[in-house]
């Protein structure tokens, strides 16, 4: 399961490509995901998108692993978005490859915890992702 998060790094982005089309891929993942998600039956990544701006930067390239939560099974994936996507180039590719390797590194620190993590599962829910931003 997928539960997607995002952080601006300033105003610049209210109304900005990257910002909707983050907030498309937040409410799709509502959508398909089990609403019980969470409810620590099943693992589940919390990918957080990190938009550099103004204000705040991403202290990091690529990916960070956050908190993991052993009562929810939930584990945290920091996305540091580069600022060439931030300024609107290859937004939906990106958000689809980064969610990819997000549930990659998820499923490699579970395994590390002797957690299953449904693979399909998230494959599911970013095909419904790309498919309403394409």
């Amino acid at each position: 399961m997928i539960a997607i998060g995002v952080e601006t790094g300033g105003p610049e982005h209210k109304e900005s490509a990257v910002r909707k089309a983050l907030v498309t891929a937040m409410g799709v993942a509502m959508k398909v995901r089990e609403k019980n998600y969470n409810d620590g039956s099943e693992t589940w990544i919390n990918p957080i998108f990190i938009v550099p701006g103004s204000l705040l930067n991403p202290d990091f390239e690529g990916y960070k692993l956050g908190h993991f939560s052993k009562k929810e099974k939930g584990l945290v994936v920091q996305i540091a978005v580069p600022r060439t996507v931030a300024n609107g180039e290859h937004i939906n590719s990106f958000i689809g490859s980064s969610l990819r390797e997000a549930v990659r590194l998820a499923a490699a620190h579970f395994q590390s915890k002797k957690l299953s993590f449904s693979t399909l599962k998230a494959e599911k829910i970013i095909l419904s992702i790309e498919a309403e931003l394409s």
